[in-house]
């Protein structure tokens, strides 16, 4: 029989031709006992695929300034709701927001001497706030129409790019999974008739999976922007360009293969 030591916690169900795969018992380290004229070989291999991204993801935030923290509070709530309330509306969109944050910023000190007290205490201390809405989804058209709306709501880009769906990795790591099987047998079989022995039996496989997504790139500070009325100040924004790239997909397989005599 053929057993499975998972590594990086993830289980491939492929089915595979006279083949059976299991989690191995914690002993399963240990090399088996091996009859006379058997061989114990280790074999590895990979196998990987370029694949095209299929989710689209854009992090947008709205940035408020004012002199009354709860000014710019009530500002970035009713931004949020109507930002939300526009995007829900499509049921391809997933919607969520982010962090969420206000600070005060401490007025700077006069250079000039002179100018220091009564002019340096009109001097009031600013409040920014800010918080960040986050939409995905595997229509782009979709997603890029909303980053449109939603940057004339005076919301700012943090980052808008694509990557690999976990569904799509997935899908793609199992039939990986197959192709790096079939390197090992191929090994194996080569082994086997170079030694002149009869056959191979597989006793352990070693399966690890990875790819790696693309990183969303985020806008870091904060630009001073005044909000009056956000219907008001609203603006018509054409829709941003997204074009997929491609991740890669690989999977590694190690083996221990008994040589039949």
């Amino acid at each position: 029989m053929t057993r499975t030591h998972i590594i990086g916690g993830m289980i491939f169900a492929t089915v595979l031709t006279a083949l059976s795969v299991w989690a191995i018992p914690a002993r399963a380290e240990e090399a088996p006992v091996l009859q006379p004229g058997q061989t114990l070989v280790t074999l590895s291999a990979t196998d990987q695929k370029d694949v095209e991204q299929d989710l689209l993801i854009a992090s947008m935030r709205i940035e408020v300034e004012d002199k009354d923290p709860n000014v710019v509070q009530d500002k970035i709530n009713k931004a949020m709701q109507q930002a939300v309330e526009l995007t829900k509306k499509s049921p391809e969109l997933s919607v969520s927001t982010g962090q969420y944050y206000v600070y005060s910023v401490d007025p700077e000190p006069s250079p000039i001497p002179k100018l220091m007290g009564s002019a340096a205490q009109k001097k009031v201390t600013m409040w920014r706030g800010s918080q960040s809405l986050d939409i995905q989804s595997k229509d782009s058209q979709k997603v890029l129409d909303a980053v449109a709306s939603v940057q004339g709501m005076n919301f700012v880009m943090n980052g808008l790019t694509y990557t690999l769906s976990p569904e799509l990795a997935e899908k793609y790591r199992d039939e990986l999974l197959t192709g790096a099987l079939k390197k090992i047998q191929a090994k194996a079989d080569l082994i086997a008739k170079s030694l002149g022995k009869s056959g191979y039996d597989l006793v352990e496989v070693n399966v690890d999976g990875a790819f790696m997504p693309s990183p969303m790139p985020m806008l870091r500070g904060m630009a001073k922007m005044e909000m009056a009325s956000m219907a008001s100040d609203s603006v018509a924004m054409s829709a941003p360009v997204a074009m997929p790239g491609k991740t890669t997909v690989s999977l590694n397989v190690s083996s221990r293969v008994i040589v039949k005599p």
